[in-house]
C-alpha cells in the first residue's frame, strides 16, 4: 500500500515548492524544556474556549468516543449522520484503521448519543454520500459505494464503484463528493488527480482521462465525465449552483468556465477555468486566538530575535500567524436559522490557525467578489490548539455542523525537523473528535426529517424548502426514485412559482427525470429572478441543440439573454450561445462583447462558443461603431484572430488579412490580428509561414517592415516588444536580420526575452547558432529563457552540444536538471554525445555540502535593502513579493514564519519535495517541439504550461505526442551560482520582513 495522507489539511506556509525538514537546530539547546507537550481540552469543557461573534455558539451534538477524527460528514433522508472519520493520520498503516460511522439522535434532543461502525477498513477515508439508502464513499484509489440492506447499522454491501485515483502524493486525494443541482454527484480530484479512471458500475465503459480536473457521475453509473475544478480539500455549491472551492493560502476559488463549453470549441484553450475571488488576495490575513505552537516558536526563534525585523513590525507579526496557510472545506450556508444576512457567506476552515473564517459573496460582472465579513477578528476562533475545523455541513436545522477533527498537531511529518519531531506525537489525538453545530442566539431546532419513506407528493413541495438541506434532499429522492409520476406536479410548481428556489429546482429535477419541455423552460428565461433566467439557459442547451422547430421560441428566447440587465446572466448566454447555429448566434455574441468587453471572463465564455466562426465574430466587431477605440479591443481581436488561425481553413484566414493588409489600417490592430493568426497556426500544428507567402505575403510585406524598423529602436516600451512579438511571424530573412541584434546583452532585459520568445517560435535552423553565439551577453533570465528555446528543437540541441564543445558555453553552465534532460534524452545521438561533453562536469558537491557551505548566512547581518535587489535579480522570475516579481511559485510573503534555517535549505534544495502543483513537466509535440513549465491549468481541449516570467504555453491535446514529469521542481538547483552567502543573508533578511497576506 502507498504512502497516502492528509496534507491537503494542513499548513502549509511554503517557499517555492517544497515543505522539508529543517536543518538540526544546535546541540546546546534543550528542546525537551523547550517543547512541552500540549494537553487536550475535554469535551465538557471545549466550548468555553471558543470566542464566536454575533452572540452565535459552537454546540456540541457529537464527540469522542462516539465518533473520532471526522473529515467529512452527511445526513440521511431521515437525519442519521454518516461521519468519514481518518483515524490513521498521518503515518501509513499495516491494517487501515479509518472507517465510516453512522450515529444517530435518539432522542431528539439535538445531540447524538448513539451509533454504529458502518463500515471500517479503510485506509484514510475522505468523504461520503448518500444515494439510495446506501453511500459513496471516497478512499483513493477509489470510490466505494456500500449500504446496509439488513436494518442494524452495518454495511453488508461494499463494492468499487470507480477506481484509478491518484495515491503518488500524500496531500492531494480524491475528496468533496456533493450533489449537484442537475442530479449529479461532484468530487474534487485534487492535486493527484487520476491518469485513467475506470467505472466499475459500467464494465463496457471507456477509461476516463481525468488528470487534475474535478469530475462527476451519474449515481447509477451511466456516467462519469470531468468537470472544471482546482481545489485541493472541499468544495461546495451556493443556491444557484456556482461552484467554489480552496486551496491552502487560496482560500477561496470560483470555478467559472464549465468544460462541456469549454469542450465546444476545440480550438479555444483557456488558461484557466477558475479565479481567486477573495478581495484581499489569496493570503488573507487572519487573527487566530490560540498561541503559537512551541515547536513553531524553536522554529521562528531567529525571527523574534532579528533587531531589523523586530523594529519594522508590530509585536503581532512576530510570531509564524497571521495568514492563511490551510484552508479547508469551503461551505456556503444556505439555511434560514441565521437569518438574510448570513444567506450565501462562505465559510472556510483555516486548521493551522484554529479558527473559521466568514466571507460575504457579492455579484462582479460575470464572477463574484468575496469579502471578509468580520474586521480584525475571525468569525469563529478557539484557545485550544486541538481546535481543528476541517470541515462544514448545512443541516437540516438550517445551521451549519463544524467538523472538528481535534488533533495535538495538524502537519504533515516531513515539515518538522527532526529533533523537534522527537518531542512531538504526530499521532495524539487519533482517538479524539468533536462535531459542532453552530447555532445563533435563541436557536430553535425545526422538526426532524422522516423523508426516506414520505411519498413523492411530499417531497415536491418541499423542492421550495427555505432549508437547502430539505430542498436537496426531496430532490435527490425523487432522482433516485426516478418518480416520473411525479412530472406533473413538478410542472405545476415551476408554473406556480412559489419561490424562486422552488422554480429552479422543479426545472432541474424535471431535467433529471427527462419530462423538461421547452414550454417549462419559456417562463423561466424570463423568470424575474436573474439566478432563475441563468439557470434556465443552461437548462435550454439540450433542448436547443436539437433544433427541432418546437425549440425555435426556446432558441429566440435564449439568444435575447445576451441583452439581458444582468452581467451573470449575460455571461451564461454567451455560453449556451455555443449550441445555437446560424447568424443569429453571432449577433447575439456580439452583444454580449458590446456591453462585456471589459469583463475578461466573458471574453472566455464568448470564445467556448465560436467553433468554426470566430472570424464572422471578429467581423462583426471590426464594423462595430467605436469598438476599435476601448482599449480592451486588441484582446479580443487577439484572441479571435488565434481562433481562425488554429481553425486552419486558409478562406477565412486570407480574407482577414485582406481587411488589414493595407496602408490605413490601425497598427495595434494589425499587430493583435497577425500575432493571433500566427500563434494559433502555431498551436495546430500549421505553418506560420503561409501568412508571408503568396498575396497574404506581399499585403502584409509593409506591416513587417513597419514592425522591423519600431524593433530595431530605442527603449523597451509596449509599442517595441509587439513589435518584436510581430517579427515571429516575418520573412525569414527579415527576421533573423533583426532579431539577433536585439540579444545584445546592452539591450534592456524585456527587450532580449522578447527577441528570444520570437526566435523560439519560429523554425529556422539558424536559430540555434545565433542563440549560443549570444550566450555570454545574457543575463540570469535571459539565459533561463534561452536554455528554455534551445531545450525546445532537437537542432538547437546540436548547436548546444557544438557550443559545449568549442568551449562557447560551458557545461558547468547547465543546470542539473537540464543536465539530466541531456543525459536522459531519448535521441541517442545527443545522449551519447552529452555523456562525453558533461563527465566529470557534474556537480562536485551534493545538496547537503552546499548547504552546509552557507550555513555562515544565518550568522550575518543581512541588510533587507540589499535583499530585495537580490530577489530582483535571483527570483522574481518565477516568485511575487510587494507586488513585484512574476506568479509562477507562490507569493514569497507566504514564508515569513519559515526559520532562515528553513529558508536556506529550501532555496538552495528545491526538490527535496516537492508539491504536485508545483512539478516540471516536459510535453513534446507532434510537430518536434519540446515545451517544459509546470501545469498550470487544463481543459478539456488543452494543457496551459507557466514558467519563468510567468510565460504560459498552451498546447492542445490532440498536439501532444508526449507528455511526462520531470520528477522535479521547476525550480532549478544551483542558486548558489548567482547568490553569495553574503547575498543569502541579506535575502534572508529580505524574505523575513514581508508582510504576510
Amino acid at each position: 500500500m502507498l504512502h497516502r495522507s492528509i496534507r491537503r489539511f494542513l499548513p502549509l506556509p511554503l517557499l517555492l515548492v517544497v515543505s522539508a525538514s529543517a536543518a538540526p537546530t544546535p546541540l546546546d539547546e534543550d528542546l525537551a524544556r523547550e517543547l512541552p507537550r500540549i494537553p487536550p481540552t475535554e469535551a465538557a469543557d471545549a466550548p468555553a474556549t471558543f470566542r464566536v461573534q454575533h452572540g452565535f455558539s459552537l454546540a456540541p451534538v457529537a464527540v469522542e468516543p462516539l465518533i473520532t477524527d471526522p473529515v467529512d460528514a452527511s445526513y440521511d433522508a431521515d437525519g442519521r449522520l454518516y461521519v468519514v472519520e481518518m483515524r490513521g493520520y498521518p503515518y501509513p498503516e499495516d491494517v487501515p484503521t479509518g472507517r465510516v460511522r453512522l450515529i444517530d439522535d435518539a432522542d431528539d434532543d439535538g445531540r447524538f448519543d448513539s451509533g454504529t461502525t458502518f463500515l471500517d477498513d479503510l485506509s484514510w477515508p475522505t468523504a461520503v454520500v448518500p444515494y439510495d439508502g446506501g453511500v459513496f464513499i471516497a478512499v483513493a484509489p477509489e470510490i466505494l459505494y456500500a449500504k446496509d440492506t439488513d436494518g442494524d447499522g452495518v454495511a453488508d454491501v461494499r463494492e468499487v464503484a470507480f477506481s484509478g485515483f491518484g495515491t503518488s502524493n500524500v496531500q492531494g486525494l480524491v475528496n468533496g463528493l456533493l450533489w449537484g443541482p442537475d442530479g449529479w454527484i461532484y468530487g474534487v480530484s485534487s492535486s493527484n488527480g487520476a491518469d485513467r479512471v475506470v467505472n466499475h458500475l459500467d464494465p463496457g465503459a471507456d477509461l476516463i482521462p481525468l488528470g487534475t480536473r474535478d469530475f462527476r457521475f451519474k449515481p447509477d453509473g451511466s456516467a462519469f465525465e470531468p468537470v472544471s475544478g482546482g481545489g485541493q480539500n472541499g468544495h461546495a455549491f451556493d443556491d444557484w449552483g456556482h461552484r467554489f472551492t480552496c486551496n491552502n493560502s487560496n482560500h477561496i476559488r470560483q470555478v467559472v468556465l464549465p468544460a462541456d463549453a469549454l469542450a465546444r470549441n476545440p480550438d479555444y484553450a483557456a488558461s484557466t477555468p477558475i479565479i481567486d475571488i477573495a478581495a484581499e488576495g489569496a493570503a488573507a490575513p487572519v487573527f487566530r486566538i490560540s498561541p503559537v505552537e512551541p515547536w513553531r516558536i524553536v522554529r521562528t526563534r531567529q525571527r523574534a530575535a532579528d533587531p531589523e525585523f523586530r523594529r519594522r513590525l508590530p509585536p503581532n507579526e512576530l510570531v509564524p500567524s497571521g495568514f492563511f496557510t490551510s484552508a479547508t472545506g469551503v461551505t456556503i450556508y444556505r439555511g434560514t436559522a441565521f437569518g438574510p444576512d448570513y444567506l450565501g457567506n462562505a465559510f472556510i476552515g483555516d486548521v493551522g490557525g484554529n479558527l473559521v473564517h466568514r466571507k460575504h459573496l457579492a455579484v462582479d460582472g460575470s464572477t463574484f467578489e468575496a469579502t471578509r465579513a468580520e474586521e480584525g477578528v475571525e468569525f469563529a476562533a478557539s484557545t485550544d490548539n486541538w481546535f481543528r475545523p476541517v470541515n462544514f455541513r448545512n443541516t437540516p436545522d438550517g445551521t451549519l455542523l463544524v467538523l472538528d477533527m481535534y488533533r495535538e498537531t495538524i502537519e504533515h511529518p516531513a515539515s518538522i525537523p527532526e529533533p523537534i519531531k522527537q518531542h512531538l506525537d504526530l499521532t495524539s489525538g487519533h482517538d479524539r473528535g468533536r462535531i459542532y453545530d453552530l447555532v445563533p442566539a435563541d436557536f430553535e431546532p425545526r422538526e426532524r426529517p422522516r423523508l426516506s419513506r414520505a411519498p413523492d407528493a411530499e417531497l415536491v413541495p418541499l423542492l421550495a424548502d427555505p432549508d437547502s438541506w430539505w430542498r436537496e434532499t426531496a430532490q435527490r429522492l425523487l432522482i433516485e426514485r426516478d418518480a416520473r409520476d411525479a412530472i406533473p406536479a413538478l410542472r405545476a410548481l415551476a408554473a406556480d412559482r412559489p419561490t424562486a428556489l422552488g422554480r429552479m429546482h422543479a426545472l432541474w429535477t424535471l431535467s433529471a427525470l427527462g419530462g423538461l419541455t421547452a414550454g417549462d423552460l419559456l417562463p423561466a428565461l424570463s423568470d424575474a429572478e436573474p439566478r432563475v433566467r441563468e439557470n434556465a439557459a443552461r437548462l435550454a442547451e439540450p433542448l436547443v441543440a436539437d433544433a427541432d422547430a418546437a425549440a425555435d421560441d426556446l432558441r429566440d428566447a435564449l439568444l435575447a439573454l445576451a441583452r439581458d440587465e444582468d452581467p451573470m446572466v449575460r455571461f451564461q448566454a454567451a455560453l449556451s450561445t455555443g449550441v445555437v447555429p446560424g447568424p443569429e448566434a453571432i449577433d447575439a455574441l456580439a452583444a454580449v462583447v458590446s456591453e462585456d468587453s471589459g469583463d475578461r471572463w466573458t471574453r472566455s465564455a464568448v470564445m467556448t462558443a465560436l467553433d468554426g466562426r470566430a472570424d464572422a465574430l471578429l467581423s462583426s466587431l471590426i464594423d462595430l461603431p467605436g469598438f476599435l477605440d476601448r482599449p480592451e479591443a486588441t484582446a479580443w481581436l487577439g484572441e479571435l484572430a488565434l481562433l481562425v488561425g488554429a481553425s486552419g481553413d486558409r478562406g477565412p484566414i486570407d480574407a482577414l488579412i485582406a481587411r488589414i493588409g493595407h496602408p490605413e489600417a490601425r497598427p495595434a490592430v494589425v499587430l493583435a490580428i497577425l500575432n493571433g493568426l500566427g500563434e494559433g497556426l502555431r498551436r495546430s500544428g500549421g505553418d506560420p509561414a503561409v501568412l508571408t507567402s503568396g498575396p497574404a505575403g506581399e499585403a502584409l510585406a509593409p506591416v513587417f517592415e513597419r514592425a522591423a524598423e519600431a524593433a530595431s529602436a530605442g527603449g523597451d516600451g509596449p509599442d517595441r516588444i509587439e513589435a518584436i512579438r510581430l517579427l515571429a511571424l516575418a520573412p525569414s530573412g527579415l527576421a533573423l536580420e533583426t532579431l539577433p541584434e536585439l540579444l545584445d546583452g546592452r539591450q534592456p532585459s524585456p527587450v532580449q526575452l522578447a527577441a528570444l520568445r520570437a526566435l523560439g517560435d519560429r523554425a529556422e535552423p539558424e536559430v540555434g547558432p545565433i542563440l549560443t553565439a549570444a550566450w555570454r551577453g545574457f543575463g540570469p533570465s535571459s539565459r533561463r529563457e534561452a536554455t528554455e528555446v534551445l531545450f525546445a528543437r532537437p537542432d538547437r540541441l546540436s548547436a548546444l552540444l557544438d557550443a559545449m564543445q568549442s568551449g562557447a558555453i560551458p557545461p558547468g553552465q547547465l543546470d542539473p536538471a537540464r543536465r539530466d534532460q541531456l543525459l536522459q534524452h531519448r535521441d541517442a545521438s545527443v545522449r551519447g554525445r552529452a555523456e562525453q561533453l558533461l563527465a566529470g562536469t557534474s556537480a562536485s558537491s551534493t545538496r547537503a555540502e552546499v548547504i552546509a557551505s552557507y550555513r555562515d548566512a544565518l550568522s550575518l547581518e543581512g541588510g533587507p535593502d540589499r535583499g530585495q535587489v537580490v530577489f530582483r535579480k535571483a527570483c522574481a522570475t518565477c516568485h511575487k513579493a510587494e507586488g513585484f516579481g512574476a506568479e509562477v511559485g507562490p507569493d514569497l510573503a507566504t514564508v515569513t514564519n519559515r526559520t532562515p534555517e528553513d529558508l536556506v535549505i529550501h532555496i538552495l534544495d528545491p526538490n527535496r519535495e516537492v508539491l504536485p502543483q508545483y512539478l516540471n513537466y516536459n510535453v513534446a509535440t507532434v510537430d518536434g517541439r519540446v515545451l517544459s513549465g509546470q501545469v498550470a491549468s487544463e481543459s478539456p481541449t488543452s494543457i496551459t504550461l507557466k514558467r519563468a516570467e510567468g510565460v504560459t504555453d498552451v498546447v492542445p491535446r490532440d498536439q501532444i505526442d508526449e507528455f511526462a514529469s520531470t520528477g522535479q521542481s521547476l525550480m532549478p538547483e544551483g542558486l548558489e551560482e548567482e547568490v553569495t552567502v553574503e547575498q543569502m543573508a541579506d535575502l534572508i533578511a529580505y524574505l523575513k520582513g514581508l508582510q504576510g497576506g
